[in-house]
């Protein structure tokens, strides 16, 4: 706790020379918190999808605001989210129901593009500890709804689950969660046993052991570091 007192990035403030990627995980959470504790407890009607789709949008929004830094990696995340919203949008009409499989396919690419990011981020940016909790929760998340967007998509594609054209975006909310649970502990997916479902759950779980790996890692390093400087100053004190 000493550590944490004393060392005031470790509430936010980017050393000298990193990113000031940790001042926009709150917004990013805006976002996310919604969709991975709001979106999956909606009613399964017809009537909840653009009630998802505006959680979705607001993903889309704050995932672009994140990203404005970086020139290309700005209009690639804008071109991603212009044809995902889109799509979408016009699954709403009954008649375009089935849209909402592909729009899930350019959410998966955005959400990836993002997730590398934040990834890139965590690797080499420094802050403290709560700096670092926030990001790799941000990358949970983040990757959880990918994993369960991939499962989503995996189980029509692999044809071992039947989806409802009208109830598409039920069954998308349900897999968020479960793609979440899935990254940090494994199991099996509720969306059948294909071989591409396995790759995927496989995926999953390294991805979720590397990364709570890596930011054990960073938290202990950084402690380890602070120990130092603290010790140091006392003995120059003395």
């Amino acid at each position: 706790m000493d550590i944490i007192r004393q060392n005031p990035d470790t509430y936010g403030y980017v050393l000298k020379g990193s990113r000031k990627v940790w001042n926009d995980l709150p917004i990013l959470f805006l976002a996310l918190i919604p969709m991975v504790i709001i979106v999956p407890v909606l009613p399964s009607d017809p009537s909840a999808r653009p009630v998802i789709l505006l959680f979705l949008t607001l993903l889309f929004i704050t995932g672009i605001y994140g990203m404005r830094g970086n020139r290309r990696r700005f209009l690639l995340s804008c071109i991603l989210a212009l044809i995902a919203t889109e799509t979408f949008w016009v699954s709403v009409w009954p008649a375009a129901s089935s849209l909402f499989l592909p729009a899930e396919f350019f959410l998966l690419l955005f959400l990836g593009h993002q997730a590398g990011y934040l990834f890139q981020e965590l690797v080499t940016s420094e802050g403290g500890i709560m700096d670092i909790l926030s990001g790799t929760t941000a990358l949970l998340m983040t990757g959880g709804i990918m994993l369960g967007t991939s499962l989503h998509l995996s189980g029509w594609v692999s044809r071992t689950a039947v989806y409802d054209p009208a109830l598409l975006h039920s069954s998308f909310a349900k897999a968020i969660p479960e793609g979440v649970l899935l990254l940090i502990r494994g199991g099996e997916s509720s969306f059948g046993s294909s071989p591409l479902t396995t790759v995927l759950l496989m995926i999953g779980a390294v991805c979720g052991f590397l990364l709570l790996a890596l930011s054990a890692g960073k938290i202990a390093g950084y402690c380890g570091k602070n120990r130092g400087e603290i010790t140091r100053q006392d003995e120059a004190s003395r």
